[in-house]
């Protein structure tokens, strides 16, 4: 068991690592920056990729099936918000830039939460941001933090955002004992 969890431990460090190897993208020529964005998510895609099918063929069932609806549901949310990002800046040269660019980043995120799902290891940021927050802007008090940003899915009408929150902090909720509320809190904290 020991074994079993410290190469998977390596694994989502040695991936994280490798996700975290992208390119800076720093020239001033539009259409390299555009290049080297796609670079960058193209490569997350890949990190995404491998870990989504180590851990989806190790899931018992009834998660595997939670886990699979989820990242569906992050696809289709993905998708819509990164042509949002395309059609807000286009016909700008920038526009392919910004959606390379958010693909890049939603797809890390995803990958940080696969890994958070397959360990229970990575929500430290969520919780050292949680604490800073609550402590400028809640008179200390994480839960009236945790309540607002809950409150603020109550109130979303993206339906494929809802529905990924919803199965992925079930999926949270049963395998790392994350609280429910806790979880829609980090998936509205990261969103994109």
């Amino acid at each position: 068991m020991f074994k079993i969890i410290s190469v998977s431990i390596f694994i989502s460090f040695f991936l994280s690592n490798l996700a975290s190897a992208a390119s800076m993208c720093d020239s001033n020529i539009t259409r390299e920056l555009e290049d080297c964005a796609k670079s960058n998510f193209d490569l997350a895609d890949q990190v995404l990729n491998k870990r989504y099918r180590e851990v989806t063929s190790k899931l018992p069932e009834l998660d595997r099936t939670l886990f699979i609806n989820a990242q569906k549901e992050w696809i289709k949310y993905k998708e819509t918000t990164c042509r949002g990002a395309y059609e807000s800046t286009s016909p700008g040269q920038e526009a392919g830039i910004d959606r390379w660019t958010c693909l890049d980043q939603m797809t890390r995120t995803r990958t940080n939460e696969i890994n958070y799902i397959d360990t229970g290891i990575g929500a430290d940021e969520f919780y050292r941001a949680l604490d800073v927050v609550a402590r400028y802007y809640e008179q200390g008090d994480r839960n009236r933090f945790i309540t607002k940003l809950v409150a603020d899915l109550a109130k979303d009408e993206n339906r494929d955002w809802q529905m990924y929150v919803r199965d992925t902090c079930a999926l949270a909720v049963r395998r790392t004992r994350e609280e429910k509320d806790t979880c829609v809190a980090r998936q509205q904290f990261y969103r994109y």
